[in-house]
């Protein structure tokens, strides 16, 4: 699963769908700036997660 959250968050036709959701869904407006910054956040959020998370022991499947 992770593994699918990760190449998804990678592509930019994700990022995309997300902002014309939120402008349509919600009325939110978020400037061209935010847009380009806000998938180097998404990636340092989930490497924070990555970092604090258990796991298991190195090498093993799901580690």
């Amino acid at each position: 699963m992770f593994d699918w959250i990760a190449s998804q968050i990678r592509q930019p036709s994700t990022w995309r769908g997300l902002f014309l959701l939120l402008t349509a869904g919600l009325g939110i407006s978020v400037s061209s700036e935010l847009q380009a910054a806000l998938p180097n956040l998404a990636i340092a959020a989930l490497g924070v997660w990555e970092a604090v998370r258990k796991g298991g022991s190195f090498g093993e499947p799901g580690a």
